[in-house]
C-alpha cells in the first residue's frame, strides 16, 4: 500500500492554494476599486458644480448691474431744462389752434340736422357727409391719444404728468362730442317729426341732453387744462 504524502509535500495542491488566494485578493482589490473611483468622481463633479455655481452667481451679479443702470438711465430720461420743456408742452398742445374746436364742432353738428328720409333727393350725400365728420373727429381724438407718447427727454418730469393728464381729457372731449353728435344724428330729426309719439320725443330729447351734458362736461375739463398750461410761465 503507497503511503500517503503530507500536504505541504505536494507542490500541485500548493499552488492550487495559493491561485485561490490571488483570485480572491484580486477580487477584493476590484470591488474596492470603483468606490474609491466613485467617490473621486463625486468630488470632482462637486467641485465641478461649485465653480459653474459660483460662474452663474458672478453672472447673475453682472446681469443686476446692467439692469439697476438700465433702470437708472431711464430714471434720468427727463433731462430737459424747465424753459425748453414748457416751450415744448406749450406748442404740443396748441399744434391746433384751440378756436379750431369749435368751428369743427359748428360744421359736424350742421351735417347732423338734415331730413334722412327718401323724400330728400340729397340724403344719401348728407349721410356720406356726416359720416366723414364723425370719423374726422375719431381721428382728432386718436391723435389726442398719441401726445401721450411724446418722448420724455423733450420734458421735465412734471411737464410731462401735464402733457399725459392733457391727453386724456381732450381725447375724452372729443370722443363725448362725437357721442353727442352721433346721437344728434340719430334722435333729431324723429324728435321734431309730427308723427312721433309725444312719449317718444321725450325719451329721444332725453339721450340727447343727456349726452350734451357729457359732452359740455368733458369739453370744460380740457379747456381748463389747455388754459392752465398756455398761461403758465
Amino acid at each position: 500500500m503507497e503511503e500517503k504524502k503530507p500536504w505541504y509535500k505536494r507542490p500541485f495542491l500548493i499552488m492550487s492554494l495559493i491561485l485561490i488566494g490571488l483570485i480572491v485578493v484580486v477580487q477584493i482589490v476590484i470591488s474596492v476599486s470603483p468606490s474609491d473611483s466613485d467617490s473621486d468622481s463625486t468630488a470632482t463633479k462637486t467641485n465641478s458644480y461649485n465653480d459653474d455655481y459660483d460662474t452663474d452667481d458672478d453672472s447673475y451679479d453682472d446681469e443686476s448691474n446692467v439692469l439697476n443702470d438700465d433702470s437708472s438711465s431711464s430714471s434720468n430720461n427727463f433731462s430737459t431744462d424747465i424753459k425748453t420743456s414748457l416751450a415744448n408742452l406749450k406748442a404740443d398742445i396748441s399744434t391746433m389752434p384751440k378756436d379750431n374746436y369749435d368751428n369743427i364742432e359748428n360744421s359736424t353738428l350742421e351735417k347732423m340736422y338734415f331730413d334722412p328720409t327718401g323724400a330728400n333727393p340729397s340724403a344719401s350725400s348728407q349721410i356720406s357727409a356726416a359720416m366723414n365728420s364723425l370719423k374726422n373727429v375719431q381721428k382728432l381724438a386718436d391723435d389726442a391719444k398719441e401726445l401721450a407718447n411724446k418722448p420724455d427727454s423733450d420734458y421735465t418730469q412734471d411737464d410731462k404728468n401735464k402733457l399725459t393728464n392733457y391727453s386724456t381729457v381732450l381725447n375724452e372731449y372729443l370722443l363725448a362730442f362725437k357721442d353727442y353728435a352721433t346721437v344728434t344724428y340719430q334722435d333729431k330729426y324723429t324728435s321734431e317729426d309730427p308723427s312721433t309719439s309725444q312719449s317718444d320725443k321725450q325719451l329721444l330729447i332725453d339721450e340727447m341732453n343727456t349726452a350734451r351734458s357729457n359732452w359740455t362736461d368733458k369739453k370744460n375739463q380740457w379747456l381748463s387744462q389747455y388754459d392752465e398750461i398756455i398761461n403758465q410761465q
